[in-house]
């Protein structure tokens, strides 16, 4: 029996999606999915790519969902120091660059960290002295010989990071990021860390709040992502930029630019 017809239903169901529902999605007879996902019919390429676009599958999964068919991938997966990328460095350079004087970082899918800026470098002086022992940002944030001693708010911090990671897990079930998660619960997270904090906020966004040789900076990031790749590496890389969120974490970055 094909490959093809067991992880097409694993995709289907992570959906929460019947074979009627994707049938209807992929303008194609709920038969037809039936016969695919039991081995009955062979896929055409065209119709597992069509199938993984209303799936919506990132094109790592698509590339996987054509392998098990037989066919090759649709989506190259290139290394961020290959030629052919070097316009995609060129381009992260620059909105690293651009941000300094405030920190921002750009990270693989699984949260390990590929570039920096200067601030973020800076930043990471401080606190091990450039030698991180782990070049995962989640990790880091965990151990105590690298950011959680620093980190004033850091068991609401975690707590967070911990059930964003788990939405991750369940919506996309990668092995990555299972084993991060669990590495995650082996560091000694916040009691009830399930539990979101039911108390009144302190501003619209949750701050990371960091002591840094006693004075505290409250910061609070965004996530960026290429609109546009057709490589599944590049689709998955997140530039993370953080900005300062009163007057005096502000003058702290503003004095080295």
């Amino acid at each position: 029996m094909s490959a093809v017809g067991p992880l097409l239903t694993e995709y289907r169901k992570k959906n929460r999606l019947s074979q009627l529902d994707l049938s209807l999605l992929a303008d194609v007879s709920s038969r037809h999915i039936s016969f695919i996902e039991t081995g009955r019919s062979s896929p055409s390429r065209s119709m597992l790519l069509r199938l993984a676009d209303v799936l919506d599958l990132p094109h790592k999964d698509s590339n996987l969902l054509l392998h098990s068919g037989g066919y090759a991938a649709a989506y190259t997966e290139l290394d961020l120091n290959a030629n052919d990328m070097e316009p995609v460095r060129k381009a992260l350079n620059l909105i690293l660059e651009n941000h300094n004087p405030y920190p921002a970082l750009v990270m693989d899918g699984s949260w390990n960290i590929l570039m920096a800026n200067q601030a973020q470098l800076m930043m990471s002086a401080q606190i091990d002295g450039g030698n991180s022992p782990t070049n995962n940002l989640l990790e880091a944030l965990f151990r105590q010989d690298s950011y959680r001693p620093y980190i004033e708010n850091w068991d609401e911090v975690a707590s967070h990071v911990l059930r964003r990671l788990r939405k991750q897990v369940l919506a996309f079930g990668k092995s990555q990021d299972d084993a991060l998660y669990k590495r995650l619960l082996e560091m000694s997270p916040p009691d009830n860390w399930q539990q979101p904090d039911e108390s009144p906020s302190d501003g619209p966004m949750l701050t990371v709040d960091f002591n840094m040789g006693g004075q505290t900076l409250k910061m609070f990031s965004t996530l960026s992502q290429f609109g546009t790749a057709l490589d599944a590496g590049m689709e998955e890389l997140l530039v993370e930029s953080y900005f300062p969120a009163d007057e005096q974490s502000k003058q702290f970055f503003d004095q080295f630019d």
